[in-house]
């Protein structure tokens, strides 16, 4: 059975910045340390993570795990912290974010935009939170970037090595998708097995936090004490969930759908699609009457998100504010080669996690977008109407 730890550290102990740091904890470890690990353990690969403290130094630790990946791309998969590169950095081919809001001292208000891009680029990001309200933590993030994919490290536990707070942050964070949590240095099997239980298989993921333990623990540290551990007491198809599969389908993303922001770039792919469609559907859209500023809209960057498909875009929603926090669904559009394929689905999900309270329009003999609406909670309020019908939904 293939395996992947999510979550371990590399990093050197003279990237720290500060002589008199007061970090207490030895994440330090070598990217050869971590293959020979590895290889000694019978694991395939490993998200590598780099030392996650304010006083070290974040572009040398960025830089030391970009290095790693380098020389081992075939087994460490790269996770970068935030800084002023990260933009760049995810450009570069890091494959996702680690944020530890404690050691860190990150104040979540402050990242919106550095969420936002995360969120955008489709990688995840795994998230140390402060000891006490981790779900309104994870609550906040999601408020700024709602469709980012979030990996709560440790499973959100209290204390060390226990299964503390886990189970009250499973039942909270159940309702959310998009919230992951890894079972590193949590330390309780059953506490694991009924996170599992509640959150659902699919949406736990094996990590070590390697070196944490082995300097924790010292002498009674053994890094496949919980690997093992877990393969007995977990079902073949559990297994291959929580080692590897789900991480892959988190990682692998940008193979399948995923939905973003428009940005400047996409205002031409998206006035192609327009074009591209026939003459009723464009008469359904009025697009004649509203292309020049569909292309000034999207030129903008806001209230417009488009689908993405091997690097093409393939679909298109945008939507406008409305009094008493409701967002107007405008038009949601997705290529003709395309359709059937659940993009328009993708949109729309995405779409109503940004906005919980919704309204559209449409014209009464657009069938297939009255199937939709109706399909995903919308109600008509005038469903007799001769010429356009009004849609409400509210999904709070």
């Amino acid at each position: 059975m293939r395996i992947i730890d999510a979550h371990m550290h590399i990093g050197l102990q003279s990237f720290c910045d500060n002589e008199n740091s007061e970090f207490q904890y030895d994440l330090c470890s070598t990217y050869d340390e971590i293959i020979e690990l590895m290889d000694a353990s019978d694991v395939d690969m490993a998200i590598i993570l780099p030392i996650p403290h304010k006083d070290f130094n974040t572009v040398k630790a960025n830089s030391y795990v970009f290095e790693a990946y380098q020389k081992h791309s075939d087994r460490l998969i790269p996770f970068c912290r935030i800084d002023e590169h990260l933009e760049e950095n995810i450009e570069k081919g890091f494959r996702g974010v680690k944020l530890h809001l404690l050691y860190e001292e990150v104040d979540i208000k402050n990242i919106k935009k550095e969420l936002q891009q995360i969120e955008d680029a489709n990688i995840p990001i795994i998230i140390h939170a402060k000891f006490a309200n981790k779900v309104k933590q994870v609550e906040q993030i999601l408020k700024y970037a709602p469709n980012l994919n979030i990996i709560l490290a440790h499973m959100g536990r209290g204390h060390l090595y226990t299964g503390e707070q886990t189970i009250d942050n499973a039942l909270a964070l159940k309702k959310y998708p998009n919230v992951y949590m890894d079972l590193s240095t949590v330390g309780d099997l059953q506490s694991i097995i009924n996170v599992c239980e509640i959150l659902g298989y699919d949406r736990v993921i094996y990590a070590s936090d390697y070196p944490f333990g082995k300097n924790c623990l010292g002498e009674k540290y053994r890094y496949t004490d919980e690997l093992n551990a877990l393969k007995k007491n977990l079902s073949r198809e559990q297994s291959e969930l929580i080692f590897h599969e789900n991480i892959e389908r988190l990682l692998g993303l940008k193979n399948d759908i995923y939905v973003r922001r428009a940005k400047k770039a996409d205002v031409e792919s998206v006035m192609d699609m327009f074009n591209s469609i026939n003459s009723e559907d464009q008469k359904f859209l009025a697009y004649g009457n509203k292309a020049s500023l569909i292309r000034q809209i999207v030129r903008s960057e806001r209230h417009c998100y488009v689908a993405v498909y091997e690097n093409k875009v393939v679909g298109f929603l945008r939507e406008s504010g409305r009094p008493e926090g409701y967002s107007l669904l405008e038009e949601i559009l997705v290529l003709p080669e395309c359709r059937g394929k659940g993009v328009a689905t993708k949109l729309i999900s995405h779409y109503h996690r940004a906005f919980h309270k919704n309204m559209a329009k449409t014209n009464a003999s657009n069938h297939k977008m009255i199937n939709m609406l109706s399909k995903n909670g919308y109600i008509a309020e005038n469903p007799d109407a001769p010429r356009i019908i009004n849609w409400v939904r509210n999904g709070e």
